[in-house]
């Protein structure tokens, strides 16, 4: 019996990726990243609502500690402009502080601004509210009136709703899209 043996393999090239492999490649990987992208962008949107909520749920609940401690009515105030949207937490009438399309505060001699939050329309997100102005008896602890505070983004597409109670409290509610833990409207 004779063994035959196989003539050595030959090695052409450098090894490695041809051209054609690298394109195909690439356009799969293009065409995932197209696909991918506004599903992205909305998960960082609900990201940025998510945190954006949370503030304004710490704030009201500062607003009522505030007012109660001071002695003095508070109020938050809801605001949009050219710039963005802001809500304010301020002493003094309804109008007494604003926020300028820059996101910066301006208030009247007399009162005193204690948070500002600007949203800028650069964010794609907005703050809304179905009153323009929510205060805080500083004997009672309660709030007049009872509203919204609705968060969503530009498109509409996504948003949580902030419902305020007399007493301050808030309940959340999904006004658009599905949220993980979050009822609908």
């Amino acid at each position: 019996m004779q063994h035959t043996a196989f003539p050595p393999r030959r090695r052409t090239g450098a090894g490695g990726w041809s051209l054609t492999e690298l394109l195909v490649v690439m356009t799969v990987s293009s065409l995932l990243l197209v696909v991918s992208l506004p599903s992205f962008e909305q998960f960082v949107q609900r990201r940025r609502l998510d945190g954006l909520s949370a503030q304004l749920i710490s704030d009201l609940q500062f607003l009522r500690s505030s007012t109660v401690a001071r002695h003095i009515g508070l109020r938050l105030r809801l605001q949009e402009n050219t710039g963005g949207s802001c809500y304010l937490i301020h002493s003094g009438a309804t109008d007494a502080c604003s926020c300028s399309a820059d996101g910066l505060a301006q208030c009247q001699p007399g009162a005193e601004l204690l948070r500002l939050v600007f949203v800028p329309a650069s964010s794609r997100l907005a703050v809304q509210g179905n009153v323009s102005s929510m205060r805080v008896d500083p004997r009672l602890g309660t709030i007049s009136p009872a509203g919204s505070i609705e968060l969503h983004n530009a498109s509409g597409s996504i948003g949580l709703r902030h419902v305020v109670n007399i007493l301050g409290r808030v309940r959340l509610c999904a006004s658009a899209g599905d949220w993980a833990g979050v009822p609908a409207c």
